[in-house]
């Protein structure tokens, strides 16, 4: 397993099982997600400290984010946590994508939302359109 904290501390390349598939580079896994813009603020969630943490084990890349408060309005916290999971998932070598978004007081909401996508939203009301 590959891990990327805060800092862009990773290990390196991880192992892979499978000569076919090219391994998930974890630090292009770190740009794409980063690069995802706060929509009331429009910068980019890596310039403003809010990514966490990237992992990346074989094909399945694990992201960690958070948000300037933990009562940012849910539609916004969804919207940047589909953006990543969207993103990352193009990358070369990614078969499954889980976007976590930690210190929100819809974290569990947001975290189905974000990773079964808007079917879940529109039956629990989470996101207003």
């Amino acid at each position: 397993m590959t891990h990327d904290g805060p800092a862009g501390s990773g290990s390196g390349a991880s192992p892979s099982g499978g000569a076919e598939e090219a391994p998930v580079d974890l630090e292009r896994v770190r740009r794409v997600a980063g690069s995802v813009k706060d929509p009331e603020v429009r910068t980019s969630i890596a310039e403003l400290g809010l990514l966490d943490e990237v992992e990346v084990d074989g094909g399945r890349v694990t992201v960690r984010f958070h948000l300037t408060s933990p009562l940012c309005p849910a539609k916004f916290a969804g919207a940047i946590g589909q953006q990543i999971r969207r993103r990352v998932a193009k990358l070369p070598g990614v078969e499954a994508v889980e976007v976590v978004l930690t210190d929100h007081f819809m974290a569990e909401a947001l975290h189905r939302l974000i990773n079964e996508g808007d079917r879940f939203a529109e039956t629990r009301g989470v996101m207003r359109r």
